[in-house]
């Protein structure tokens, strides 16, 4: 980590933990879970240990504890338990409530702290999927008002963080493409992420057709193309991508199911 004595400022640690700073605030606003020194200006500086407490945060996180708890398990120098895939973070719980009763304004409030209380990572795994299987479940009817809901309104409270990001602005130039179903939860939440690793980013959302999409001209506007898809691609489509991936005019990063079939 470098010597005792290294400061850090908060978008610096953004970078090295992948949290954001906007969580970072919160965590020590509302847990005290780390106490940041600060500069004549206000501005927060973190000490190595600081970091190394992030981290453990992201280790209890990471195995389902919700963060409210963290704080007595640090304190107690607890170690985290094994993951348990089936757990889940206690607001997912509270949000499925409030979907069960189409209680908009619930959902909204509960949709916001979580984006501003835990990583993205954690607010994929451990609520958006729990969320999305719990729904799986409910009667039919119910079912499409529930999905319509989240969905909506959890796009709207990334769009919300993304705007807030890109005021910060950023050197490099990305273009990410949905070739997935419009409105894809996972790739506005792979949008979210770009964002917050500090780039400028352009996203087309439910692309049917890459053909006309690596025009030289335009694509070497951008300094990477993300390609996102959950779903099959058609051979047409892969050909592209490896013909793409092969010409290194840009570089091309894909979701995971597409480094699959390629």
């Amino acid at each position: 980590m470098g010597s005792s004595n290294a400061r850090y400022a908060i978008r610096e640690v953004a970078e090295m933990t992948g949290v954001k700073p906007v969580t970072l605030r919160a965590w020590q606003r509302r847990y005290q879970l780390v106490q940041p020194e600060r500069t004549e200006k206000g501005h927060r500086l973190y000490t190595p240990k600081d970091v190394e407490t992030i981290k453990r945060v992201q280790s209890w996180l990471a195995k389902g504890v919700s963060i409210g708890k963290v704080k007595a398990l640090l304190a107690s120098n607890s170690l985290p338990v094994e993951h348990d895939s089936s757990q889940r973070l206690d607001e997912a719980e509270s949000l499925l409530q409030a979907l069960s009763l189409l209680d908009g304004d619930e959902v909204g409030r509960i949709l916001c702290f979580v984006l501003k209380e835990y990583p993205l990572d954690i607010v994929e795994t451990q609520f958006v999927m729990p969320v999305l299987t719990a729904i799986d479940f409910v009667k039919m009817g119910q079912r499409s008002l529930q999905y319509a809901l989240f969905r909506t309104l959890l796009i709207h409270q990334l769009l919300l963080m993304i705007q807030a990001e890109s005021k910060k602005g950023g050197k490099h130039k990305y273009l990410l493409v949905n070739l997935d179903t419009v409105g894809n939860l996972f790739a506005w939440l792979c949008y979210a992420r770009l964002i917050e690793k500090g780039g400028r980013v352009i996203f087309l959302d439910g692309v049917d057709d890459i053909g006309a999409l690596f025009n030289e001209e335009v694509i070497t506007t951008y300094h990477g193309v993300h390609l996102f898809a959950e779903k099959s691609l058609s051979e047409k489509h892969l050909s592209v991508i490896r013909e793409q991936r092969a010409n290194h005019l840009v570089p091309v990063y894909v979701s995971p199911v597409i480094e699959h079939l390629i």
